[in-house]
C-alpha cells in the first residue's frame, strides 16, 4: 500500500431522536476513495469498535481501489471488477458469516431482547444467526428475537448442522408471529 498524504475523514452520521434501532453511518474517506459503514450500536461506547471495524474496511479498499470507468475505461474483452456496493439505503443489513460467504440480514431481523445486548452480544448474536441459517433452521427473511445470545451460545455450542435437522427455530429463538398465527391464538 502506498502512503496518501491527505487525513483520513470520517463522517458519523446517527438518528437524531432516540429510536429502538441505533442505527448509523459511518463514511470513511482520503483523497477520492471512500467507503461507507453502516452499522447498529446499543451504546455510544459502542463507536470506537465501529470506528476501527470501518477504518480496517477502508484500509482493504485502498490497498485494492475500484476502477474507476470515467478515469480508466476497462478493456472490451475482459469483465470489469466491481467493487461491493453498499445494501439500498432503505433499511441497512448486517452480514451473516457462513461457511461459504455471507448472507446480508436485514438489521430489524435479528433482534436481542434480554440480557448483555453489547456490540460483544450483537456479534454473538451474529454467529447464533449463522448457525441457525447453516442448520436450515432460519432463511434470514422473517424476523427473530434472541432472549439471552450467551445463554443461547451455549446451549448450541456442541450441536451440529445435523443436530439443528431435529429441531425448530422456535426451540432457539423468539419468532414474529404472523396475522395466520395471531387468528389460532
Amino acid at each position: 500500500m502506498h502512503k496518501h498524504s491527505d487525513s483520513i475523514v470520517l463522517t458519523l452520521t446517527l438518528p437524531e431522536a432516540y429510536s429502538e434501532s441505533k442505527t448509523g453511518t459511518l463514511l470513511v474517506q482520503r483523497g477520492d476513495l471512500a467507503r461507507v459503514h453502516q452499522f447498529t450500536y446499543e451504546r455510544v461506547a459502542d463507536l470506537t469498535e465501529v470506528i476501527a471495524d470501518a477504518l480496517t474496511a477502508f484500509a482493504a479498499v485502498e490497498a485494492d481501489p475500484p476502477i474507476i470507468p470515467e478515469t480508466q475505461p476497462p478493456p472490451k474483452s475482459q469483465p470489469r471488477k466491481q467493487a461491493k456496493q453498499p445494501a439500498p439505503a432503505s433499511e441497512p443489513t448486517v452480514d451473516i458469516p457462513l461457511k461459504k460467504g455471507t448472507k446480508a440480514v436485514k438489521i430489524s431481523h435479528l433482534k436481542i431482547t434480554g440480557g448483555e445486548t453489547d456490540a460483544a452480544a450483537y456479534r454473538q448474536a451474529v454467529l447464533i444467526a449463522g448457525k441457525l441459517i447453516e442448520g436450515k433452521l432460519w432463511d434470514g427473511d422473517s424476523p427473530i428475537r434472541i432472549d439471552d445470545v450467551y445463554a443461547l451460545a451455549k446451549k448450541m455450542k456442541h450441536l451440529t448442522e445435523r443436530d439443528l435437522s431435529l429441531f425448530t427455530l422456535e426451540d432457539f429463538v423468539q419468532v414474529e408471529s404472523s396475522p395466520i398465527e395471531d387468528e389460532r391464538l
